[in-house]
């Protein structure tokens, strides 16, 4: 198909191959259907701004690989070959859309919609159903024609330079192009190292090289990496981070950095930050441990491992500098407000807290039982801390606790630590767990 040729809008076709004999029966289908039509989206692809071309006779060849051309009157005179149809100007969007041809009702049993075929192109952002992201490739000044038959529009088709258009009765033009000259013709973006002036710079890039593909310009390698704003699949961009902090990526502080890539680290955040545990997102407030250990930080997504490695003698993890056992640095803390289950922005729920026990270990873990018992005035039973009164919703840590675990020889050792949290009430409950791997 063709959308526009040489900088004009009006000539425009598309054509369309018949894949079996018998095919050349449009207007109904050999009296088993309605009409045949072509649906034409813009880049959008909204209902709103839909065209339709609706078939309204039928051919007289029917040959498998017959043709059928539905071509502007331009597109006529400038080829001297005449449409089987005349499709009214401006139906097809030159530089982005999407074109689909549908039969009624659907051609196989039981098959919900009729379509047989969709081409999406440029910056078509509309659904395109089961034929995947558009082609970059636009018939802009080119045809889109199809090379291939995967169903994948990106797979499928490609730019010719040089449009063939041929009707149902094999009469065929080859429509000449200015491609190639080395000079900008009208309706051409660049010819070779022609580029109009144009840079990535002036298309608003940072960095890279502007080429030339078909007379279309390619910014494939140009980069918006380095203009201070975020965009596509930037994770950052200088000082732009998209509101990112160390903070509310789950750290007590230190600052995010962005790479020459625009990819974001959180190395330069604290070796202290917050874990979960797991469970609901609702109540995931209630409780969270605190743990030192800058080897299995949070990425940039936020997300904390449940599970803590650390290796025997590193500092940065093991506060023990005894061989055999990983001194691991952790802390409870109630009603933290954090930011990485606030949703529809509001925080996450931080109620009063009425009790927390340790699930696991059943025993060897009294000194951290006895740190959530320092935190307010509580009892203790067991494993189980009470407090009375309630701890109100005011954000509280224990004084860092140190766990040891030990390797097992050669192996690694690992303590699984388990708790609940409940809140006044009795309701909601927050599980949490954390698991202490120490490398040998």
């Amino acid at each position: 198909m063709l959308g526009s040729w040489q900088g004009d809008d009006s000539v425009q076709f598309v054509e369309l191959r018949m894949l079996a004999p018998g095919q050349q029966f449009l207007s109904d289908g050999g009296g088993v259907r309605g009409p045949a039509v072509l649906i034409f989206d813009d880049a959008t692809g909204s209902a709103d701004t839909r065209r339709v071309f609706t078939f309204t006779h039928d051919l007289s060849v029917g040959f498998m690989d017959s043709r059928i051309l539905i071509a502007t009157s331009a597109l006529a005179s400038l080829a001297g070959v005449t449409p089987d149809f005349v499709l009214p100007a401006g139906m097809l969007a030159p530089k982005s859309g999407r074109v689909c041809y549908y039969v009624n009702p659907p051609q196989q049993e039981g098959q919900q919609t009729g379509v047989i075929d969709c081409v999406a192109y440029g910056a078509f952002t509309g659904d395109n159903g089961p034929f995947g992201p558009p082609t970059p490739v636009t018939p802009d000044d080119r045809s889109l024609q199809r090379t291939d038959a995967t169903g994948v529009n990106r797979n499928d088709w490609t730019g010719v330079l040089t449009p063939t258009p041929q009707n149902n009765a094999a009469d065929a033009a080859q429509l000449r192009t200015l491609c190639g000259d080395g000079l900008v013709s009208q309706g051409e973006e660049c010819d070779g190292t022609a580029l109009g002036g144009k840079t990535c710079a002036s298309l608003g890039f940072a960095t890279g090289t502007l080429s030339c593909v078909q007379c279309h310009i390619d910014a494939s390698q140009c980069s918006a990496c380095g203009n201070g704003a975020i965009n596509a699949n930037e994770q950052c961009d200088g000082a732009d981070f998209g509101g990112r902090t160390c903070e509310a990526l789950g750290f007590t502080g230190g600052t995010l950095t962005c790479s020459d890539q625009c990819r974001a680290s959180t190395r330069n955040c604290s070796p202290d930050f917050y874990v979960p545990g797991g469970g609901p997102a609702g109540p995931e407030c209630l409780a969270e441990w605190r743990i030192t250990n800058p080897t299995t930080r949070p990425g940039i997504n936020g997300k904390a491992p449940v599970l803590q490695r650390c290796k025997d003698g590193d500092g940065g993890c093991d506060s023990d500098p005894a061989a055999g056992t990983c001194a691991f640095t952790l802390a409870v803390c109630f009603d933290h407000d954090d930011a990485r289950f606030a949703t529809n922005g509001q925080s996450c729920r931080r109620p009063a807290i009425e009790s927390w026990t340790l699930l696991a270990p059943t025993t060897g873990a009294e000194t951290l039982v006895a740190a959530v018992a320092a935190v307010g005035s509580s009892t203790t039973a067991g494993a189980t801390v009470t407090f009375a009164p309630a701890l109100d919703a005011t954000e509280r840590c224990t004084a860092p606790v140190t766990v040891p675990v030990a390797t097992r020889g050669h192996r690694p050792g690992m303590l699984k630590l388990r708790a609940r949290t409940t809140a006044s009430g009795g309701k909601p409950r927050d599980v949490d767990t954390l698991k202490l791997v120490c490398m040998p």
